[in-house]
């Protein structure tokens, strides 16, 4: 006896989301590396304004 039945098999799509998430992770690592550079401007502005503060005034 035989099954003529067909058989349906659904694929999942594993990449519906992959535009989105390059995006976002492209956007996030843009605003943490200005945040980290930020970072460092205003920790090496306050080394050199104590400094000078301290041997010049």
């Amino acid at each position: 006896m035989r099954d003529d039945r067909r058989i349906v098999v659904v694929e999942e799509d594993r990449k519906t989301g992959a535009g989105w998430a390059k995006l976002f992770g492209t956007v996030f690592l843009v605003v943490m590396t200005l945040a980290v550079v930020d970072r460092g401007l205003t920790v090496a502005w306050v080394t050199v304004t104590t400094w000078l503060n301290r041997h010049l005034f």
